[in-house]
């Protein structure tokens, strides 16, 4: 081989490794650029998935926000102020990529959500385009959330539920001036069949129990502890906890409502509407002087001449006939007056407007409440007691006591009353309500009266909520049971037995107590407790 082909072969060769190289280091790059891009992407990705994952927990946050807003301005009967609008808010220009247009609905945030905001609103319609006028059920609640440019959408149909119709207990205020907001007193024993909540802190004493199959810890991010424990939740139970408070209304928007009263309306104002509509004097029955049976019915009963007045005490009962076969004695001669034993109120639907609430133990009276009207022959209905006193604070209002066993009359066809169609409305402020089941009682034969003093009904009682600045200190409901531990429910004692549900600023608890949390479908003259979700849907927005 010549020197001139031995030359050209070297550059050749030189020349094909040069390409190699150049091949193998243009591979490398795409490779490295590949994977850069997927890094990238994946990192984009990521990022995006977190935002998105943040923008729905932001959504959700701001139905229930729209939910606390609803039960807050339950009172108000402007439909407008009711709950969010679905229009374009002022200040806001934000783009909803979905529509294109300017995103609808109350704007908010909430802390930790960092360039993040939300946007919603209550409808009549699915579509979101109808203000909800505060009454149709179920209605829609629409949020729309935004977190560093990653839109998510919640919806939630929502249908309007009782406030009675969430809780077993709730213990709603926060003002510990006077105490914890529970309280349950040494050797107590008390069982809650519902769900148990506090906004507050909870007091036990020594030897005492309190236990509920589900206790919420509420306004965590002001109690870090003192609330309830895991030894308060039953066999299996579960114990809960969200950082802010359950708000609900106070009793006195709870009358607004139930009144038709206008948006601003004072609470002095209220109360004097209440008191108007009231049916004290026209409503409260009693059995006929010649009723030879005690059946409740048309026959058997009257109007008490004159109703009651806006106390209600024992001192009601004096001038109310006796009741058919609760004489002493059968037997007498015309000269003689029959020994009375037993004098009836019955109570018929509508509102009773009272200032104070003192029934002391008297085994010669008793209370029926008749939602079934049947001793007027009327329509059936709730029974609303309203003990309220907007001047508590400053008039020098007493605490109001029930003492004394409470009868309802029960619809055809059932034999347990109906907890929904009897209501207590409690608003003294500073005061307490206390029903009691008091020990070694007798009834008016003389025997030992045993068993639980049973009371069908939602209690409300609520002047200070969760929050509230003012100088109010709240109000109390308490139940008091028999002293023995041992004999809640067996022969010789009882408990002082709430079915239905509580309501209230502080309760305390002494001796045996229960409520069984109870459900009713007949409640629809309940104040809204801001509803419930009965169905929740998330998309992209």
């Amino acid at each position: 081989m010549n020197h001139y082909s031995l030359k050209s072969r070297r550059h050749r060769e030189a020349g094909a490794a040069l390409i190699t190289v150049l091949m193998v280091s243009l591979c490398t790059a795409m490779l490295l650029a590949a994977s850069l891009t997927v890094a990238m992407t994946t990192q984009m990705l990521g990022y995006n998935q977190a935002n998105s994952q943040a923008a729905m927990e932001l959504a959700d946050a701001g139905a229930n926000s729209e939910l606390q807003t609803v039960a807050l301005n339950i009172g108000i009967v402007n439909t407008l102020l009711k709950s969010s609008l679905p229009v374009v808010y002022s200040g806001v220009s934000a783009i909803l990529p979905s529509t294109g247009s300017i995103v609808k609905g109350r704007p908010g945030t909430v802390t930790g959500y960092l360039g993040g905001t939300y946007y919603v609103s209550s409808s009549n319609d699915a579509a979101g385009t109808t203000t909800w006028d505060g009454v149709t059920s179920p209605f829609y609640i629409t949020s729309h959330a935004v977190v560093n440019g990653c839109w998510q959408t919640v919806t939630i149909q929502s249908g309007t539920t009782s406030l009675f119709n969430v809780y077993g207990i709730f213990s709603l205020g926060d003002d510990t001036s006077s105490g914890s907001t529970v309280s349950v007193s040494s050797g107590a024993a008390v069982a809650i069949n519902g769900s148990a909540g506090v906004n507050g802190t909870v007091s036990q004493g020594s030897s005492c129990s309190f236990t509920a199959p589900t206790c919420i810890n509420a306004n965590c991010q002001n109690h870090s502890s003192g609330q309830l424990k895991s030894s308060n939740c039953s066999s299996g139970g579960n114990l809960c906890s969200c950082q802010p408070p359950i708000i609900c209304p106070k009793t006195s928007d709870c009358c607004r409502q139930c009144f038709g009263c206008a948006a601003g309306t004072s609470d002095a104002t209220a109360y004097s509407t209440c008191q108007s509509h009231c049916c004290n004097s026209s409503c409260v029955y009693q059995y006929t002087s010649n009723a030879y049976s005690s059946t409740i019915n048309t026959q058997n009963c009257c109007p008490l001449s004159g109703g009651c007045g806006q106390k209600l005490t024992n001192s009601c009962w004096s001038n109310a006939n006796i009741k058919p076969g609760t004489y002493t004695s059968n037997n007498w001669w015309w000269w003689q007056q029959p020994t009375v034993a037993v004098q009836t109120l019955i109570f018929e639907p509508g509102d009773y407007y009272f200032t104070d609430c003192k029934l002391a133990y008297d085994a010669s009276k008793e209370c029926i409440i008749d939602p079934c009207a049947y001793a007027s022959g009327g329509t059936p209905g709730q029974v609303r007691f309203w003990c309220c006193d907007c001047n508590a604070g400053t008039d020098g209002a007493t605490s109001d006591y029930v003492q004394c066993p409470i009868k309802n009359t029960c619809a055809s066809g059932s034999s347990t009353p109906d907890p929904g169609q009897f209501r207590l409305y409690y608003d003294k402020d500073g005061c307490s309500c206390t029903f009691t089941r008091p020990d070694n009682v007798c009834d008016w034969t003389g025997n030992t009266v045993t068993g639980d003093f049973d009371y069908y009904c939602g209690v409300y009682a609520c002047s200070k909520p969760c929050g509230d600045t003012s100088s109010k200190k709240g109000c109390c409901c308490g139940f008091c049971g028999t002293s023995n531990q041992g004999g809640c429910g067996s022969s010789n004692d009882g408990c002082s037995h709430l079915h239905g549900s509580l309501l209230c600023d502080h309760c305390s608890f002494q001796g045996n107590c229960k409520c069984d949390y109870t459900v009713s479908q007949t409640c629809t003259k309940d104040p809204c407790s801001g509803g419930c979700a009965v169905s929740w849907s998330c998309h992209a927005g």
